[in-house]
């Protein structure tokens, strides 16, 4: 009986995880397609200095995010058991958080701009902070809508969470292009974003009921301040890791080479970026339910490192070898300087992939401090490696992004076996399904590049359709040549879902 008791919850909490997984998979696929296509038709409307003056705008904007959010809202759903003072104490935090991030940057906004930018791009300076102060009110909305859409992700409730996150992720990329088409320029992007954060503060009202509450609990305050504290300083360190060569490519550089260098980043972020955000809100809250069960988290971490790797590395690898037909034909040729970066940060993204499945089960074990540990190495890494890079241009910066990718890899497996009971062995184990399946599609867009080079440019549609359909294929294919048992497993359960999700019952 005991047995029973046991199993049944690890039985649901398994079943829990898997729709998780479905619907930000559903989410994923609707936000992205709105993504690509706006990419599309903005990179054609807009210039490069517009993309340039959103990453500017971004280095200031991500700062303070991590200044507003200080890791509170993670509490809610990490620790075991919660109260409504834990509620109350953190929303009420989170807001005044918010209401001070959009005061200084609404303030201080010519001193931030003047900081992120180089002189010869001083003309910018009258846009840039007219930007900056009116997308600091997003910080105000993410405050309003975090609690429940925490609440909603510890009840595991990944469904509604989805759709909320589908709805705005559309709005967010699908209402620039009437705007750009209609003259707004930049401003299109900016509106877009604001709007998408609105939808959220609606959505998820309306799908909890939850009425705010006000108040500050003490001992409530020092247990979430202590977690969050280490949770901020990660922050801190994330941020500056992921904006450092933003940063340094907008002094040295200027808005042009920065707006290059972001389409090659967020070519080769956007998948890794939404895997990256399906898995943390699903895992964190499947890990944390099972935080002192360390062989069945061991087991349910190598699992999960399994099928990412299986879905990130193949992505890379076709990214790598489409970026000169898919940039070309579907931005420009003026954005042409834009595929030499993207194809070297395909092994940021394939690395970086690896790396970030530690995060969600770090947190769960409550090893914030050692997460924090392995990023602020990588970081000083990067920082040496981007001021050498940065003043032989962009190309150089994603060669130091690559590399850097590495260490983050090497750090987070060694904080995370070095306090838990997982081997390092298991990273080899993990990666060899994807290693091999990786490996034969490598090969096969090699040859089949190289077949259609004697009829065609590198830049053109041939070479596009035939490197999709080599890669698919490839993909498909050799899982079930070789029998990669973790590859046709994942195909299976993501057709069964979609199967099980569309599929009616009938009526009598």
């Amino acid at each position: 009986m005991p047995s029973n008791e046991h199993t049944e919850p690890n039985e649901n909490l398994s079943t829990q995880a898997r729709k998780g997984v479905f619907w930000y998979v559903i989410k994923t696929l609707g936000s992205q397609s709105s993504r690509f296509i706006t990419s599309i038709v903005l990179a054609r409307i807009l210039f490069p200095e517009d993309f340039g003056i959103m990453g500017m705008v971004f280095v200031v904007t991500r700062f303070a995010q991590r200044v507003s959010e200080f890791g509170f809202s993670q509490v809610i759903v990490q620790i075991n058991e919660i109260t409504e003072e834990h509620i109350k104490t953190t929303f009420t935090l989170n807001l005044i958080f918010s209401f001070l991030t959009t005061f200084v940057i609404f303030t201080f906004a010519p001193q931030f701009a003047a900081i992120v930018m180089r002189e010869a791009d001083a003309y910018l300076m009258p846009k840039v902070i007219s930007i900056l102060r009116v997308i600091s009110f997003n910080f105000i909305f993410a405050g309003l809508y975090t609690i429940p859409n925490a609440i909603i992700r510890r009840e595991m409730k990944f469904r509604q969470d989805s759709l909320v996150g589908l709805v705005a992720g559309m709005v967010n990329f699908l209402v620039p292009i009437p705007l750009a088409l209609t003259g707004f320029g930049v401003w299109s992007i900016v509106f877009g974003n604001m709007l998408g954060q609105i939808v959220q503060v609606v959505g998820f009202y309306l799908i909890t009921r939850w009425k705010p509450r006000f108040g500050i609990d003490q001992k409530v305050f020092k247990h979430i301040f202590s977690f969050g504290a280490w949770m901020n300083i990660y922050s801190y360190v994330n941020y500056a890791i992921n904006n450092i060569d933003y940063f340094l490519i907008s002094k040295f550089l200027g808005a042009a080479q920065l707006g290059f260098y972001e389409r090659a980043f967020s070519l080769m972020n956007a998948p890794r970026k939404r895997i990256s955000n399906m898995i943390r809100t699903v895992l964190l809250s499947t890990y944390s339910r099972i935080q002192d069960q360390d062989e069945r988290l061991n087991n349910a971490f190598n699992k999960v490192m399994k099928k990412v790797t299986l879905i990130s590395f193949p992505i890379m690898t076709w990214l790598y070898f489409a970026a000169p037909s898919f940039i070309t034909l579907l931005y420009g040729e003026r954005w042409s300087a834009t595929i030499i970066p993207t194809q070297i940060m395909c092994i940021s993204g394939l690395l970086s992939s690896v790396a970030m499945v530690f995060d969600p089960a770090l947190i769960a074990k409550g090893l914030v401090k050692q997460r924090t540990k392995a990023y602020s190495f990588t970081l000083v890494i990067l920082c040496i490696g981007v001021l050498l890079g940065v003043k032989k241009g962009i190309n150089y910066v994603a060669v130091a992004v690559a590399v850097t990718s590495l260490f983050s890899v090497f750090f987070n497996s060694w904080f995370f076996q070095k306090k838990t009971t997982w081997k390092w062995t298991s990273l080899w184990l993990n990666l060899k399904p994807a290693v091999s399946l990786t490996s034969i599609i490598f090969i096969l867009l090699l040859i089949s590049r190289y077949i259609v080079l004697h009829y065609s440019s590198n830049q053109s549609l041939m070479m596009l359709l035939v490197i999709s359909t080599v890669s698919f294929v490839g993909y498909i294919g050799a899982s079930y040549m070789f029998n990669i048992s973790e590859m046709i497993e994942l195909i299976n359960e993501t057709f069964g879902g979609f199967y099980r999700w569309i599929k009616r019952p009938s009526k009598a």
